[in-house]
């Protein structure tokens, strides 16, 4: 018996238990509990065809049950869903044309870009069937390999609203071409149409989301990466960073900053920046510091003093900071360059009295060359023979400067090659002496003969000399020069002056070639240090050691330690 119920066929239960592949006392038993509602029930219910499907289509897995046209026979949506495979390189070249509408840029791409373009997304269409294919069943690997999609495009700089596009371009075109096809299939393809959108909407939501998800964990990892990064450089910096809000106050410091100023991270949280800066002259220059203008201070040159007392030179620089471009406050950095700054001036002054050095021998050769120019036939033999030796002293002086120079770049660059060998320390002494510009007979020897060091017969005489100079210059009286050997086999050679000494602020630097010599007690006639200098590198070089001591009853002593040919040989 075949009744309609509107537009759908009503069947038996025999036949709808066929259709639903159940017993008939199950199709009975979803009917008690509601699940089914017959169309009729006069001892036996019968059902409209349309209510069968649409509990096939409830209960199915996504909509992937097998349903019937309006003759019973049976239509499968993933016949359909394989027909759309077919379709993927023609939806990836439909997909670019959509795409250049969006984006009218993209039509000027080369041939390649345009190759790589299409080839992504065939690609991905492959990708949204696969997904539709399994349903619930989606694989999680599938899921990374989705996630990891949207990862490459924020590494590689897509914009997620490009991407975005892309994905909604891609679930049109799916939909479109799977509606041409259900029609080219004919009029029964509606319904696995309808069932396959049902899976196809939720799964291209699944691989939007897929994507999505992994931009933004690429996204968020390069700034949490930039953000350590950032937070290093910041926090290492062998410069001074803070910030300031628009009163002045510290609102953040570095490790740097704090010991510039000399003061504790606490100390500076929310201290006002002018007492932590405190310019030593020109205090008006904060204001410059403090100024927000779009392109931040020049960088400044201060001379601080830290509450310790102590000063440092420093270089600081400030640029506004902005949040929703508004100005809230100011950062800068702060470079200390004490040191930098010290070593110019010493730089300087040690230029100045090398010019000096020079000067005073070259105006007196000018000099006496002078005199024997304009008064040769006025002079005796005698006076002509005193200019002479003047002069050829002057030119010596000036040889010495050159010699010694010329050596304490050797040393610095380990270029200066020595004759190391025993030498006897008396003889040495002996031919040292006279080649001293301002040699006088006061000098006292005190070293016994046999006495031996190991050392450049040369350089030890130029150790000597320069050591016994430097004593009659700045010292009085007599020079002694004395000589013992000590309990671990070295020589001590020691040069004493009864001068005033060196001064205590002086002696850490008395062997720098850069030391300052703008004091009060300096005397620019007294010489540049640099012979000091190059007796330091010397000694060392030769295997020794040098120091000073302030002598016992006034005066300076110079102590040079060398090894002897014994110890030499037992080592």
């Amino acid at each position: 018996m075949e009744e309609r119920t509107g537009k759908s066929r009503v069947v038996e239960l025999h036949e709808a238990a066929a259709l639903l592949d159940l017993p008939a006392e199950a199709v009975r038993s979803l009917t008690d509990a509601g699940y089914l509602t017959p169309a009729a029930d006069d001892g036996e219910p019968r059902y409209a065809l349309g209510d069968l499907k649409g509990f096939v289509a409830r209960n199915a897995d996504d909509g992937s049950g097998i349903v019937w046209d309006v003759e019973g026979d049976a239509v499968d949506p993933l016949a359909l869903l394989d027909a759309l495979d077919g379709h993927a390189g023609d939806m990836a070249q439909r997909a670019y044309v959509t795409f250049c509408a969006a984006y009218p840029e993209a039509s000027e791409w080369t041939p390649g870009e345009q190759s790589r373009f299409i080839e992504q997304a065939r690609k991905r269409f492959e990708a949204i069937l696969a997904v539709t294919g399994q349903g619930q069943e989606i694989d999680e690997s599938l899921v990374g390999d989705l996630e990891e999609v949207g990862a490459n495009a924020a590494w590689t700089g897509s914009s997620l609203p490009q991407l975005l596009v892309i994905m909604r371009i891609s679930r049109d075109l799916v939909v479109q071409t799977a509606v041409e096809v259900a029609e080219e299939r004919g009029r029964h393809w509606g319904l696995a149409l309808s069932l396959l959108l049902n899976r196809v909407l939720p799964a291209m939501d699944r691989f939007t989301d897929s994507v999505v998800q992994g931009y933004w964990k690429a996204v968020l990892a390069h700034q949490g990466e930039s953000k350590a990064r950032y937070q290093a450089v910041v926090e290492d910096s062998s410069d001074g960073i803070f910030e300031i809000d628009l009163d002045g106050r510290i609102q953040f410091a570095n490790r740097s900053f704090a010991v510039i100023t000399g003061r504790t991270p606490d100390e500076l949280d929310q201290a006002p920046l002018f007492q932590v800066l405190v310019p030593v002259e020109q205090t008006e220059v904060l204001q410059r510091l403090m100024t927000s203008s779009p392109q931040g201070s020049q960088r400044l040159e201060l001379v601080v003093e830290r509450a310790d007392g102590v000063r440092r030179v420093v270089e600081v620089s400030t640029q506004p900071r902005h949040e929703h471009d508004a100005v809230v406050g100011l950062q800068g950095v702060v470079r200390d360059i004490t040191a930098a700054h010290d070593l110019e001036v010493a730089k300087n002054e040690f230029l100045a009295l090398i010019t000096h050095e020079l000067r005073t021998p070259l105006t007196s050769i000018v000099g006496l060359g002078a005199t024997l120019e304009s008064h040769s036939q006025e002079l005796a033999g005698d006076q002509i023979e005193r200019l002479g030796k003047a002069i050829r002293h002057q030119c010596e002086r000036i040889t010495r400067l050159a010699d010694d120079l010329h050596d304490v770049s050797r040393l610095e660059s380990r270029s200066l090659v020595l004759n190391l060998r025993a030498v006897e320390l008396a003889p040495a002494i002996e031919v040292s002496l006279p080649t001293v510009a301002s040699y006088t007979p006061g000098v006292e020897v005190k070293v016994a003969a046999g006495i031996e060091v190991v050392a450049d017969p040369r350089r030890l005489e130029q150790v000597i000399a320069n050591l016994v100079e430097n004593a009659i210059v700045h010292g009085d009286g007599p020079v002694t020069l004395e000589a013992r050997t000590d309990a671990s086999g070295l020589v001590d050679l020691s040069i004493r002056d009864h001068g005033p000494g060196v001064p205590d602020a002086v002696a850490p630097t008395l062997f720098s070639p850069l030391r300052s010599f703008a004091r009060h007690d300096h005397h620019r006639g007294r010489g540049t240090g640099l012979g000091l200098a190059l007796v330091r590198g010397l000694v060392e070089a030769m295997g020794g050691r040098i120091w000073y001591e302030a002598a016992p009853g006034g005066g300076a002593c110079f102590h040079v330690a060398l090894p002897s040919p014994r110890t030499r040989s037992r080592e």
